[in-house]
């Protein structure tokens, strides 16, 4: 039995195939750089930051630090390739979490290939509430866990160690919170409009309906103008909403919203508008025909 194992024993022997796919011999580089590389092997070189080909090898480049797959790569539409921050590999453990099941608590679809997390192991432990005291209480957004604590631990010394079944309190002042740093942040924005502190100009509460319109447009050249309109705005004494009837305001800043056609004054607002469209009609058609008069009279002359 003992001849039989050693001569059937071949861990030893490593065969010539095999020392070519360890050195990744014979890989043809690619044609142009950003091609699909979903059935091809990670590259072992990469790894150890030694790969060659750069991005013409036809394996993937995968990090160590993509922990979560690409919800486009899924689907088929992702565009990075080797450049992307998720993972391009099937992983159950490593899929994305179900945006139904966390934000509504529920999923419809039995065969959702998303994660679904509960919502409670989301919660970390506020590290203020084991050091002792949290001043936010009930309200915290942290997890408040009570637990009994170590008496040789708080005299000085615990047998146990890091066994010990009950709580060793830490003292030590808890790291800054990385959301109320990006808030304490937002607040160094300053507003280029009013000077307030807080938001950009794209979103000043102080800006008017054409200001702000104007703001998201590109910028053309530090001297550009708008060019004048002729045309002038009539007072909203005198504007007719068409949704409602009423005078004051215009049809898209109507209070009524969707229930305006129910108003005693709906009927007559179609009959509005369309005596506002026949002067404007017959005003275009006056400055029309004074134009073309004026041309006459100046090729008479001539």
């Amino acid at each position: 039995m003992a001849y039989l194992e050693r001569l059937n024993n071949a861990s030893e022997v490593v065969f010539e195939v095999e020392k070519s796919l360890q050195l990744q011999q014979g890989l043809q580089p690619l044609p142009f750089p950003g091609m699909d590389k979903t059935g091809s092997a990670m590259c072992t070189f990469y790894r150890v930051s030694t790969c060659r080909l750069g991005t013409l090898c036809p394996l993937r480049h995968v990090s160590g630090d993509k922990s979560i797959v690409c919800k486009h790569w899924l689907r088929g539409l992702c565009k990075k390739g080797d450049q992307c921050e998720f993972l391009h590999e099937y992983d159950v453990s490593k899929m994305p979490e179900c945006f139904f099941y966390s934000k509504y608590n529920a999923c419809s679809n039995k065969e959702c290939p998303f994660r679904h997390i509960d919502p409670e192991s989301k919660l970390k432990d506020c590290p203020w509430y084991d050091r002792g005291f949290c001043r936010h209480g009930p309200h915290c957004k942290n997890r408040h866990r009570r637990r009994v604590m170590c008496l040789s631990f708080l005299n000085g010394f615990c047998p146990d160690g890091p066994k010990c079944l009950r709580s060793h309190p830490n003292f030590d002042l808890p790291n800054a919170d990385i959301s109320a740093q990006r808030k304490q942040a937002a607040n160094y924005i300053v507003c280029h409009n009013c000077g307030e502190v807080g938001h950009k100009v794209s979103s000043c509460p102080n800006l008017t309906s054409g200001e702000a319109l104007h703001s998201n447009l590109p910028p053309f050249g530090r001297n550009f103008q708008a060019a004048p309109s002729d045309q002038t705005r009539r007072p909203l004494q005198e504007v007719t909403c068409y949704k409602c009837g009423d005078k004051g305001h215009y049809a898209n800043k109507c209070s009524r919203g969707t229930f305006a056609f129910l108003a005693p004054t709906a009927a007559l607002s179609h009959e509005a508008r369309l005596k506002d469209e026949h002067l404007a009609h017959a005003t275009h058609a006056n400055v029309h025909h004074q134009r073309l008069a004026g041309r006459r009279a100046g090729e008479m002359k001539r």
